[in-house]
Parts: structure tokens; sequence; C-alpha cells
């Protein structure tokens, strides 16, 4: 039964995430939709990034990945109750599985890094985006305890949880994988780097905005996002273009650059609305559109793309 469960373990989350979302059915523009998209990544999106890592030098010798890889549905799972429950000592009980595997992933990243792998832009995406999801892992208990650190909106400690899963995780890591199969040049390399910067950026910009220091390092912060975004979301179309892949990978990689390129636009608007409000886009909208456009559209069809890849290529 345990090697049944290790073995399907995406199609289970992914058949639990349905059945979650069968059950909610959360309004897009309801809080419930944030936590859809975030059970999304626990329970499908991270654990196919996990198995592309592992399929992936140097990262594919890592014992770290190679133990935490039983507990990605089982965490998930507990992480799903945890939301099931209200913010306390049980929902953290409930989420700390799941905090534990990014914290784990993090130390494997963190450890990457550390063996001076700055040189290497695509190994440097790579690390750092396991590197980055402690932050998702740290702010994910304050929440299910029910903390609101520096002043923070509730809905804004959430989204940070849901960023750092996406944007912190997932993208650097497509990057560095997209670099890597096309040839590693020079242009890929730069935003791979700039990619990792801009995440750091935002995160720095809305504090200094939170405490009242100035809007426009997360303005900065916000294009800067959108823009290497956009860059990873090109070299997604040129993959998609790559005719010795076949069709269905094509199709998922296409759909995925489509997907970043929609919601880059949207961050950079919403990112630009102290000098340039645009008024229906609001934090509810920017979780329906943005966040439903990162995660379904670019993090799901991009990781499904390479998770087919890798089949092909072992």
């Amino acid at each position: 039964m345990i090697g049944f469960v290790q073995k399907h373990q995406v199609p289970l989350g992914a058949a639990a995430w349905l059945a979650w979302v069968l059950a909610k059915l959360p309004h897009p523009l309801h809080t419930d939709w944030g936590v859809g998209l975030l059970l999304l990544a626990a329970l499908v999106v991270v654990p196919l990034a996990v198995r592309a890592l592992r399929c992936t030098s140097p990262f594919s010798m890592s014992t770290v990945l190679r133990a935490v890889q039983p507990w990605l549905l089982p965490s998930a799972m507990g992480l799903l109750l945890s939301f099931s429950v209200k913010n306390g000592g049980l929902a953290v009980l409930l989420a700390l599985p799941w905090a534990g595997v990014l914290l784990a992933v993090a130390f494997v990243g963190s450890v990457q890094l550390w063996r001076s792998s700055w040189s290497n832009a695509p190994l440097f995406s790579l690390a750092a985006g396991m590197a980055y999801v402690a932050v998702a892992a740290v702010w994910l208990v304050l929440e299910r305890a029910g903390l609101a650190p520096f002043g923070f909106s509730p809905d804004i400690v959430f989204l940070t949880i849901v960023h750092f899963h996406y944007a912190g995780f997932v993208l650097p890591v497509l990057a560095g994988l997209a670099t890597r199969h096309l040839g590693n040049r020079i242009f890929d390399q730069i935003i791979c780097y700039l990619g990792v910067a801009a995440v750091g950026l935002l995160a720095v910009g809305i504090t200094l905005t939170q405490f009242s220091l100035g809007v426009d390092w997360e303005m900065v912060g916000a294009w800067l996002m959108a823009t290497s975004a956009a860059a990873v979301a090109v070299m997604y179309l040129r993959l998609a273009f790559l005719k010795n892949n076949p069709l269905v990978i094509r199709s998922l990689w296409l759909a995925s650059a489509a997907a970043l390129l929609g919601g880059m636009l949207l961050a950079g608007l919403y990112g630009s609305r102290f000098v340039a409000p645009v008024a229906w886009l609001d934090i509810p909208m920017m979780r329906a559109l943005h966040g439903s456009l990162n995660a379904v559209g670019f993090a799901l069809c991009g990781v499904l793309g390479w998770s087919r890849k890798l089949q092909l290529l072992s």
C-alpha cells in the first residue's frame, strides 16, 4: 500500500485537490480560491517540481530529496486538513509536516548555493528557487497560528505563502531547467539572475511599503519581476517550437508561456497602482486572475511538460 501511494502520489494528490474543489466550489474572488491555489501547489505542482529536480544534476544525488519524496503527499494532505480548521494550535500542528518538507528542500538549495553555484546561472536559479521556499514555510506556520507580523493584513500574509511557492520556487526552477535545455545562452543566463533578484526585491519593496517608507521599491520590484518572468515565458515559447519535442509537451509549454505573460502583465499593473491605479484590479481580482494564470496556467502546465520530457529522457 505504501509503495502504491509513493508511486502514484501525483495522481492521488490531483484527485484530492479535485475532491476539495468539488466539495468547496470556491468562488474565484473568495479567499477559499487562494487556499485552493496553495493546495494545488502542495498536492501536485511541488511534487512534480521535486521529481524534476531529482532527475537533474547535481540534485539527483541528494539524499535529502530522496528522503523527502515519500512525505510529499502525506504532508500535503496534512496541509489540506490544516485549512479545514480555524487558525490555532491544531492548524499549526497539521501544517508543520509540509513546512518541514519545504525547509528540507530549502536546505538542499542553500547548501548548493554555499558550494559556489553562483557562476553557473541555471544551477543558481534552481538552487535559489529551492532556498526561497523557506520563506513560504515560515510564513505558513505564522499564518496557521493566526499571526500577522509587521502589521501585514491576513490577506498579505497568506498571499506571501502562495507567492513563494509559485514565484519563489517554481519560477526559478523552471527558468533554470529551460536555460539548460536551450543551451545555456548568455541572455537566458542573465534572466536567471534577474528573476531570482526580482523575487527578493519585490518582497523587500512590499515590506518597505508596509512600513510607509515609500512605494518606489515595490513598483521597481513588480516590474522587474514582470519583465524577467516575461523573458522566461519567451524561453518557453522557444521550447514550444522545438520540433524534437512531442506535441503534448510543446502544447503544455505553449500554454505555460501564454499564462505567464498574462499573469505578469497583471503583476506589473498592480505594482504600479500607486501612480496609475486600475480600479478593478484589487487583491481579490489579482488572486483570481494573476494567481490562477500563474498556478494553473504557468506552473502546472510547465511542470507537467518537464515531467513528460524527463520521462522520455530517462
